[in-house]
């Protein structure tokens, strides 16, 4: 089970309902929502994103054998 860990929240990948990800291109920003099992939701800030994206891509990556 991959643990991803943002503040003091540790999310599990099965934990995480959905997603929801907003970027601003020309700023260089990506922001990400997560939706969680059971409707909480937790808003990441710039760094957390980035770090969720990418261990999301590694994962997409692994899981498709890319």
């Amino acid at each position: 089970m991959t643990m991803l860990h943002f503040g003091r929240h540790a999310v599990s990948f099965q934990d995480i309902h959905d997603i929801n990800v907003e970027y601003k291109y020309h700023e260089n920003e990506i922001y990400v929502d997560l939706e969680l099992n059971g409707g909480a939701q937790v808003s990441l800030n710039l760094p957390d994103s980035l770090t969720f994206m990418e261990v999301f891509i590694k994962k997409i990556r692994e899981s498709k054998k890319l």
